[in-house]
């Protein structure tokens, strides 16, 4: 039977790391854990502690947090119920934060990482590490309809290795919500600039009954239209998902909903062999948004979301009653990157003092290009008839190129016909205004997911040591 169940664990996880870093990488380098020799399986893993839950509760809802699993949600039931519907069979699940940076080889003196996990790379998990090891708890606080808890995470691959960062949870029930702000305060000692890797901010599993994966994937968003359900594993990847939510449900159309103001990449899927199933099984229904992130060596990040318990139209209605974001792009970089991210490139790193500084040339000549490129999002080409872009470009190129993305095109940004303009720039770092008309161009039409500033192939030669230094990237002239 223990055999059994670490087979299923095995195949459930390697679903998971696959899928969430070929993201991290992509488009051009796909890094997958390679499994455990032949005959070795996975390490034991040890029992996890005693439960040490607080819980908020009302006449809709009772959540729980537990000390032994960083502070974590490892309790979600409907009022009346004592049904728990969050999946805690070890600390890699529960409902929580999880980033992740580079190298992919985390390397920490004097252990050995499990093998199957060896490729997560620095991995800093709320609830704990494989072997079930707690999470720290720094401090925490209740109140009446509240819960405070500030915890060091731990490396999930190694045994009881505290990560170099500080995570802070604010817990908030009303009504059927949720609500949910984290604070990450990282402090590492390498100051290497690594690439940008999709986050999980935050992950949720659920109970295996709570196999059905509900999301609006069109591109009518905020219309009623039709939503689309999903019942199949291995479509873990990112749905594009313009409405901010994502569900997973059970056969009686109940569960929880994920909502994330202005999130458009969401993954969903279900581990283990079936449909049933209590907290301490290995089935498990699975949702996360997963947003690039630069994670720098003394950065410092916050981001919120929402769970909502009820029925698809009581998820879909608090989908629709929060503010919508703006529906173009309005990037002034004073103190933030405001999600934008760097793929084989990087900037100055943290704190922003009011301009991304970027190196307009490729960190690795392997790689065949690199890019600046905004958040996913929802804009409509019709609000942009123009782009301003207030940059000083150090560089003897003469030429930059603007590339855009619509949804269901592809799974990630791609210069292809049609999707992308060359511009001339100034190459003597002084600031100027570049005006690209963009309702001149036949490609720019309905939903612009993504942007993205790259230099054409034509000047790669002109690369080295070429900066750039961008203030805004606004609709209007600064």
């Amino acid at each position: 039977m223990v055999r059994y169940c670490l087979l299923l664990l095995l195949v459930s996880k390697l679903i998971i790391s696959c899928t969430r870093d070929y993201p991290a990488t992509a488009p051009y380098t796909i890094v997958a854990p390679v499994p455990p020799a032949k005959g070795g399986g996975l390490p034991v893993q040890e029992q996890p502690a005693a439960q040490k839950r607080l819980y908020l509760a009302n006449d809709k809802v009772r959540m729980g947090i537990d000390l032994n699993a960083g502070g974590a949600i490892t309790y979600l039931a409907e009022a009346g119920s004592n049904e728990n519907m969050v999946n805690n069979p070890d600390l890699g699940r529960q409902i929580q934060t999880a980033i992740y940076a580079g190298p992919y080889n985390y390397i920490v003196p004097g252990q050995v990482p499990v093998n199957f996990w060896r490729f997560l790379g620095w991995n800093p998990v709320q609830t704990g590490d494989y072997y079930n090891t707690p999470a720290r708890i720094v401090s925490y606080q209740q109140g009446q309809n509240t819960l405070y808890v500030k915890n060091i995470p731990l490396i999930f691959q190694y045994k009881d290795v505290p990560a170099e960062c500080i995570f802070e949870h604010w817990y908030e029930l009303k009504d059927n919500t949720i609500h949910v702000r984290c604070h990450v305060t990282v402090n590492r000692a390498d100051t290497t600039h690594y690439e940008a890797r999709t986050q999980e901010m935050p992950c949720v599993y659920l109970n295996g009954p709570y196999y059905r994966m509900v999301s609006y994937v069109g591109q009518k968003p905020f219309t009623n239209d039709a939503v689309s359900e999903f019942t199949t594993s291995g479509s873990w990847y990112y749905r594009y998902t313009p409405e901010h939510w994502t569900a997973l449900l059970n056969d009686q159309g109940r569960g929880v909903g994920l909502y994330k103001s202005g999130e458009v990449r969401f993954g969903t899927d279900k581990f283990g062999t079936g449909r049933t199933g209590g907290e301490f099984d290995l089935n498990s229904g699975y949702m996360n948004t997963q947003p690039f992130l630069v994670i720098d060596h003394n950065g410092q990040y916050d981001y919120e979301y929402t769970l909502v318990v009820g029925s698809l139209n009581e998820i879909r209605q608090f989908a629709y009653s929060q503010p919508r974001p703006i529906t173009r792009p309005e990037f002034r970089f004073t103190n933030n990157r405001l999600g934008w991210y760097y793929t084989n490139t990087h900037d100055r790193g943290w704190p922003i003092q009011n301009e991304l500084n970027v190196r307009w040339e490729r960190d690795s000549l392997d790689k065949p290009r690199f890019r600046i490129a905004s958040p996913m999002t929802v804009w409509y080409a019709n609000e942009i008839p123009k782009l301003y872009i207030q940059a000083a470009f150090q560089t003897k190129g003469t030429v930059a190129r603007l590339v855009w993305l619509r949804p269901g095109e592809s799974n990630e940004i791609q210069e292809d016909p049609g999707r992308y303009v060359d511009f001339p720039i100034v190459g003597d770092g002084q600031f100027r205004t570049y005006e690209i008309n963009t309702s001149q161009l036949s490609g720019w039409t309905g939903i612009i997911a993504q942007i993205a500033l790259t230099s054409p192939e034509t000047q790669y030669a002109y690369e080295k040591g070429s900066t750039v230094r961008i203030r805004s990237i606004t609709t209007s002239s600064p």
